[in-house]
């Protein structure tokens, strides 16, 4: 569509939502669409509940001068991501009020009334990504085309909806942030962002060669743990480095890791470069995680006994200490402890000085 064409759809769009007046509880606040809301040639859209009582109610720009438009922009300035580049709207564009004049999360009628006017802004804009901000917002996408998508299973995945990718995130209201924490928020927004930056891109070739010495530990990761998820293959490694380093003051491999959404990411353990190193090795996905299978403890194409004597004794009784102390952790515990290390910790203190460290090296044996 040329741009003179849109910008009048838009317009018009807008007068439409100004006349409405089918929630009668809404009567009073106000129509929140308007030129504020972004670029009409967004490969982004975010929706979230509707206009906040102290915020877009009052300033008419969506999330914006409440504590949740507060943590909404420094959430995208974190990632990278300008409002000029993206289009913000809501599932109702008018505030709900409770009997007391607080925010109310709007009803299913309220919803209904108000997805017309979500479906001609999901067409109109055409973003290649729509993201959901909290619940509501992704419940009310089933009235444009069912999804049957539950916030806490589906949040942080590309999911294919209405020829478009959806990504279901967390609100970033103050109240959201008891159940996902602003760290969590945060690399939600760096997937969003990274996400964008690959449509349209071919996908990248991966070097299908492993270190010797990444294989060396890899190996006996997981002859040790034949069952393992390749997240925590990923987390397992690290805490292996960390100690490594704690006691000598040096890494043990050349393992290149760099801090991603969720943790370290070791891109010598790309799932290409183990396929390519370990014979038969069985990758299956469950309830969306992927999971890494050895049959028998020599299954590799190199010889397993021969390989795990390679590394010196001490080594290996350090990989296998830090297998039974974490190996039979949940994920979630398992980036718990992670967190918990020196590394990890002194990048999130930077990270909550407003410092963006994704995808940035993590060195073992230095302060940030």
């Amino acid at each position: 569509m040329i741009k003179a064409q849109k910008d009048k759809e838009y317009y018009q769009l807008c007068i439409e939502v100004q006349k409405c007046m089918l929630c009668k509880r809404m009567k009073d606040s106000a129509r929140v669409l308007n030129g504020s809301a972004g670029s009409l040639n967004a490969t982004i859209m975010f929706i979230g509940e509707a206009p906040g009582r102290l915020g877009a109610d009052g300033s008419e720009i969506p999330f914006h001068g409440d504590k949740s438009g507060d943590n909404f922009e420094t959430l995208l300035s974190h990632v990278g991501i300008s409002r000029y580049q993206i289009f913000v709207t809501n599932a109702v564009l008018c505030n709900p009020k409770d009997d007391k004049g607080n925010n109310s999360t709007p009803n299913s009628v309220e919803m209904n009334n108000c997805s017309g006017f979500l479906k001609k802004q999901i067409e109109l804009i055409d973003p290649d990504i729509v993201v959901t901000l909290g619940a509501t917002a992704l419940k009310s996408l089933n009235t444009i085309e069912k999804h049957f998508l539950h916030l806490r299973e589906s949040v942080r995945k590309s999911i294919k909806w209405h020829n478009r990718i959806l990504i279901p995130l967390y609100h970033p209201g103050q109240r959201a942030l008891i159940h996902r924490s602003f760290t969590n928020q945060l690399a939600d927004y760096q997937y969003v962002a990274e996400q964008s930056q690959r449509i349209g891109k071919p996908k990248r070739k991966v070097s299908s060669n492993m270190k010797e010495d990444v294989f060396l530990v890899a190996n006996l990761i997981t002859s040790l743990k034949p069952e393992i998820s390749y997240f925590a293959l990923h987390k397992l490694f690290y805490l292996v480095e960390c100690e490594y380093a704690n006691k000598t003051g040096n890494t043990l491999t050349g393992a290149y890791f760099i801090r991603q959404k969720d943790g370290p990411y070791c891109t010598d353990l790309h799932i290409r470069k183990l396929k390519n190193s370990f014979e038969d090795l069985h990758v299956k996905n469950k309830r969306g995680i992927m999971y890494l299978y050895r049959n028998t403890p020599t299954l590799f194409d190199h010889d397993s006994n021969t390989h795990l004597g390679d590394l010196n004794n001490e080594s290996h009784q350090l990989i296998t200490k830090v297998v039974e102390k974490y190996g039979n952790k949940s994920n979630s515990d398992l980036k718990t402890s992670v967190y918990l290390t020196k590394p990890m910790k002194q990048i999130i203190k930077s990270e909550n000085k407003g410092v963006n460290l994704f995808n940035s090296p993590i060195r073992f044996t230095e302060n940030y």
